[in-house]
């Protein structure tokens, strides 16, 4: 899936989609590589979502 159609899936723009990819991977939750998004922390992506919630 592209960031586009990621964003297209979610109702959000793709700047939002963007930014929250880089915010994910300064926080250590993600590592980017080219395509390719590799998970590294999915207790801290699945707090942010409690945080939130």
């Amino acid at each position: 899936m592209t960031r586009e159609e990621i964003g297209s899936y979610l109702g959000l723009k793709l700047e939002t989609v963007s930014r929250a990819f880089s915010r994910f991977q300064e926080e250590g939750h993600i590592a980017v590589q080219q395509k390719r998004i590799r998970i590294l922390n999915v207790a801290g992506l699945k707090a942010l979502l409690n945080h939130r919630g």
